[in-house]
């Protein structure tokens, strides 16, 4: 006896269960919840209104309505693309000797050695060609510097869609730094320099040697070139969370 009361409890049970999640309440198709497209607008700026004074601090901390681009993110964001522009344009090398001071831009670094390019190529001809890869991560960087801050501050209507944006140009700044870990990893190996070391001596050039590596590259970077290879990385870093 007590076996079939507790059966039919529990069928009882299941019978609600599924009437409550829809079963039999709406068994064809839903109808409209407003009655006209007026009353749902009315009521929608209720909500409006009701929002600007009460604050649910349940809905509020929920992901759903997490907002994902935050203040912090926005300063962050826009000091990361002002650093890529600024550090395209500044000096990415510097090569003292006895000449002076020789300050290599990223953006331009192929103009301002074009008058030792023979020579460069005669020590090596890997040589130009870095130079023009450099010069290429530079001009990247200041692409997306530009796109990024245009994407950040673009009016938008539709939040979604321009988060959309935002989260496409910052992933594709993955690229250079694809490049970058290539040239690093080049650097490891190095470029051989025919009689460099003699070659330092006589013009008195400091940080070169029988290679141009990673050690050479270090000795000659100058901090607009870092500051534009963190700015990649945290802006490529930040279209993960977006």
């Amino acid at each position: 006896m007590a076996k079939n009361e507790q059966k039919e409890a529990s069928s009882e049970g299941s019978d609600l269960r599924y009437r409550y999640i829809g079963y039999e309440v709406f068994p064809s198709k839903v109808k409209e919840f407003f009655k006209s497209d007026a009353e749902k607008k009315h009521y929608e700026e209720q909500v409006e209104e009701y929002t600007k004074t009460h604050n649910s601090s349940m809905r509020s901390g929920t992901a759903v309505s997490a907002n994902l681009l935050g203040t912090t993110d926005r300063i962050v964001l826009t000091l990361t693309s002002i650093g890529l522009i600024a550090g395209a344009i500044l000096p990415w090398f510097s090569v003292s000797s006895i000449y002076g001071n020789l300050k290599i831009p990223g953006l331009t670094g192929f103009s301002a050695i074009s008058h030792l390019s023979g020579l460069i190529a005669q020590a090596s001809g890997a040589l130009p060609t870095l130079v023009y890869v450099f010069s290429g991560l530079a001009l990247l960087s200041l692409f997306f510097g530009i796109a990024t801050l245009i994407m950040l501050y673009l009016p938008s209507k539709d939040k979604s869609a321009a988060l959309a944006r935002l989260k496409h140009i910052l992933g594709w700044q993955y690229l250079p730094l694809t490049i970058w870990a290539g040239v690093f990893i080049y650097l490891i190996i190095g470029v051989s320099i025919p009689f460099g070391e003699e070659i330092s001596n006589i013009y008195m050039i400091k940080g070169l040697g029988s290679k141009f590596n990673i050690v050479t590259f270090w000795a000659f970077a100058q901090p607009a070139l870092w500051v534009a290879f963190c700015s990649l990385v945290i802006n490529a870093v930040k279209s993960n969370e977006l």
